[in-house]
């Protein structure tokens, strides 16, 4: 003769089940740490932010050899210098160069991906840098003027530079990277909501 089963009592799993399924069953992984990066999350303002595009990296590097070959000549009379001289200290003077260099093609693909932009409703804002960060929200009715341009290098890559001026002490915003699409299109946003803001006052 069997009883019923208490209801307060908690059912008892048999041995076997759990072994099974403690074997089939993976081990829950455990939660990455959270770190500060630059890619996107990590920077202020960076989650509602569109990115500008990718091939301002490589037309960075290209705008960028210039100066690179400059300062990679200093670098050779630096070395050339202290092989004649016998002197070291005009071998140190080739550190600050090279420095400058290998910060421009570490970093260059870090600071272009920190570049980001929204247009909201009222107001356009762009943020970029990643030790030094910044971000501006420019309302529409503060806009004075809009510029597109474009070097060779820009050009060659199918991009184009956004340069705004402000009515609060004539200051500027630039806002590179873009696909000259999207560089039109903002010009033409910016520019008919200020007029239809300007009109509204």
């Amino acid at each position: 003769m069997t009883s019923a089963p208490d209801p307060h009592e908690l059912p008892v799993e048999p041995a076997a089940s759990v072994e099974a399924r403690s074997a089939g069953a993976p081990a829950a992984a455990a939660e990455p740490a959270r770190t500060l990066s630059d890619l996107p999350a990590g920077l202020l303002g960076a989650e509602l932010l569109r990115p500008v595009s990718p091939k301002l990296i490589p037309a960075r590097y290209v705008g960028g050899i210039a100066g690179n070959v400059f300062w990679l000549l200093l670098i050779i009379a630096a070395i050339v210098g202290t092989v004649l001289t016998g002197w070291w200290w005009i071998a140190a003077c080739g550190l600050l160069p090279l420095v400058i260099i290998v910060q421009s093609l570490l970093f260059t693909p870090r600071r272009v991906r920190a570049i980001g932009y929204l247009d909201g409703e009222e107001d356009l804002t762009i943020a970029s840098g990643i030790m030094f960060r910044s971000v501006h929200t420019i309302p529409y009715g503060r806009v004075q003027s809009v510029k597109i341009g474009e070097g060779p290098v820009e050009r060659r890559y199918g991009l184009a530079t956004l340069t705004l001026t402000t009515a609060a002490g004539g200051g500027t915003e630039t806002l590179p990277g873009l696909p000259k699409a999207e560089a039109e299109r903002l010009r033409a946003l910016l520019t008919d909501r200020g007029i239809e803001l300007m009109a509204a006052l």
